[in-house]
């Protein structure tokens, strides 16, 4: 689970929470990354359970939801 909370993984969150994007493609243009790149690290935080990614039955589009933007750590 090595760089699941990452600095960049927690931006990406903090920004679809308060930007909303549309589809995975918007996500990456406003995050300057490649939609590859992005749909694969949505994907690792949807297994997580950090993310919902919201397939359209239509078209192709997938749209990102943030489940999680703020985290409680612990340690023993």
């Amino acid at each position: 689970m090595a760089g699941l909370l990452s600095d960049e993984n927690r931006a990406l969150l903090r920004l679809m929470q308060e930007r909303q994007p549309r589809t995975v493609l918007e996500l990456a243009e406003w995050s300057g990354r490649a939609a590859s790149n992005r749909s694969r690290t949505l994907r690792h935080l949807e297994r997580h359970g950090l993310v919902k990614l919201h397939r359209s039955p239509d078209t192709r589009a997938v749209r990102p939801e943030a489940l999680a933007t703020e985290f409680l750590v612990v340690l023993d």
